[in-house]
This record gives structure tokens, sequence and C-alpha cells, in this order.
């Protein structure tokens, strides 16, 4: 398509005027067919500006997603995935596990979710178009993962994207939130399939949702969940990020293999509540203890009345203790 075409030469140049006159010439279409492009491109959602006798920009803050922009910030990455954008579905992991014919390396990117899971059946905020959803579909060579540390790679991946990006500096709470100015700004839900017979694992997907521009949320949601925008008051291009957290997921997902002790170490040096008192919640059972450290496996290690215990995600999910008065 013509739009998509003019979209990538202006994602290519931009914030630099491209003329009618070039963009009919490299696209060998009318300068009639360049400008309806054009109106079509802007009423998707691009920032495009008409320079009168100059031609067209696309503004440097445009932040509607595509995939020509995405794999522009990709560079020589860019050729190793699949995408799909879409506009509005239930979740990106569940659309990658209806959708079995996916090739590895599909990476799946919804502008809204109407249903964004998280662990233990929880709901994850994704209604605002300011937000970043994806998922990340693995089918080869997963060996080369140790697919137990995986959702611990994710999230170690998640923090350092933010924090190089935007210039934050995020905490992980055991084992997939990540935490800026003690809200939370980012989820991730890893989920496998095994095969019947074999019993090994033949799929991996990583689901990975950001609030990266929104401006608001529901009520009850404002005392617990934040946005990038909202802690620094600055818009981030989504494509950008959606570049650096693919290309740091490879890289912290080989380190599950290669270098599981370092993954580890850096995870920790970003933990929530470590050598704090917390409270551990396991359906209906809550219990306290010292929470002292994370095993190879990255399963928390704790203290709880007098005992050490070794404790793995499940369904568990920890809190810092609050002593009441």
């Amino acid at each position: 398509m013509s739009k998509d075409k003019i979209l990538a030469l202006l994602e290519e140049h931009k914030g630099t005027i491209l003329s009618g006159n070039d963009l009919s010439e490299k696209l060998g279409i009318s300068r009639n067919a360049i400008w309806k492009s054009i109106n079509a491109l802007r009423k998707d959602g691009h920032e495009i500006t008409s320079v009168k006798n100059k031609g067209y920009v696309l503004e440097m803050g445009s932040d509607h997603l595509s995939e020509s922009e995405i794999r522009l910030h990709l560079e020589e990455y860019a050729s190793s995935y699949h995408m799909l954008i879409l506009d509005e579905i239930p979740s990106t992991n569940t659309y990658v596990k209806e959708h079995k014919d996916l090739p590895d390396h599909t990476v799946v990117l919804a502008k809204t979710q109407t249903s964004g899971r998280g662990r233990m059946g929880k709901t994850f905020h994704s209604k605002d178009q300011g937000g970043l959803y994806l998922s990340l579909l693995l089918t080869k060579d997963l060996t080369r993962y140790n697919t137990d540390l995986a959702t611990l790679a994710a999230a170690l991946a998640a923090a350092e994207t933010l924090d190089t990006k935007c210039g934050v500096h995020t905490r992980i709470k055991w084992v997939n939130d990540l935490y800026l100015s003690g809200l939370k700004v980012c989820g991730i839900l890893t989920e496998g399939s095994l095969e019947f017979e074999s019993g090994t694992l033949n799929s991996l997907i990583i689901g990975v949702g950001i609030n990266v521009n929104t401006e608001s949320f529901p009520e009850e949601l404002k005392d617990i969940a934040t946005s990038l925008h909202e802690v620094t008051g600055k818009k981030f291009l989504r494509s950008a990020l959606i570049a650096d957290l693919l290309i740091n997921l490879e890289k912290h997902l080989l380190m599950t293999r290669e270098n599981p002790e370092e993954l580890l170490r850096r995870y920790k040096e970003k933990m929530l509540y470590l050598g704090e008192d917390i409270t551990i919640h396991r359906g209906n059972e809550i219990t306290s203890g010292k929470l002292l450290d994370l095993s190879p496996q990255g399963h928390l290690i704790i203290e709880s009345q007098g005992k050490t215990l070794t404790l793995n995600s499940g369904e568990i999910s920890i809190r810092k203790r609050v002593y009441k008065k």
C-alpha cells in the first residue's frame, strides 16, 4: 500500500521535511495519491505537518505504533522478528495462544487490550493507547534458555530498558512486577506449553505491559499504578522502547544459560524488600518472614518462625510487612 510506503519514508526521515515531488518520484505515484495517503495517516493518529511550499514532516514526538518505525530502531536485528500490530484484542498472550501457526520470534502488539492478564488471574489495565502491550513468541531452540529463570530475565530486561531509555530508576517486586516511585509501572506474564508425549517445552510466550504515556487511571488504580509520563512529565516514543526491549529480552534470556549468576546478581540489585520483613500470601494463607535471598533457581529464601524456607512462585505473592501501632 502507498500509505505504508509513505509512512516508512517519513519515519526514516523523521523530523525532516520531504517534498511531495520527492515522495512522488521515489514511490512512482501521483501527488494527489500522496496527499490522500497523508490524510489517511493523520486519521490513523500520525502527527504529520504540512509545510507550505515545502512538503510534509513527521513530527519527532509522533508516537503512533508502526512496524516500519520499530524495525528502524531494531536496526540489524530487524529481520529476526515477525510483527503484528492489532487495534484491540483481549490480550496479546491470549492471541498468541489461540493462533497456533505463528512463527518463531513473532511479536504481537496491541494498541489496547480489553482483558490484559497478569499472574494469579489478576488483570492489567491496558485500555489506554499510551501503553505498550506486547507478547513475544519463542518456539525454536528453547534449550538455549533456562525457562525456570525466564520471568526473572524478562523483568530485568524490562527494568534495565526503562532505566536506560527513560532515565528512571525502577525496582522489581518478585517475581514479575516493576515499580516506579512506589507504584506499579510494568507487569510481566510468561507462559509455556508442553509437547504432550515428550513432556518437553515447545513454546514460550513472554507478555509485557508497560504504562508509558498513560495520563490517567481508573479511580481504583490511582493509588496502585503509575506511568513513565506521570513520573517524569515526559512523553516517550514507544517504537524505540519496543526495539530496545526486544533486544534486551533476547540477551537476558540467553543469560539464563550462559551466565545465570550475573543475571541473579543484577536482579537482586533491583529487587524490592530484600533483607526486609514481608508477608507471604498463598491463597487464603498469610504468613510473615524476612526475605533473605534468592536461590539459584530464582526462588525466595525466607526466614520464618526460626526456619529457613525456600518458596517458588506458583500462587505466591509478597508484600512489605506493615506493623500496626
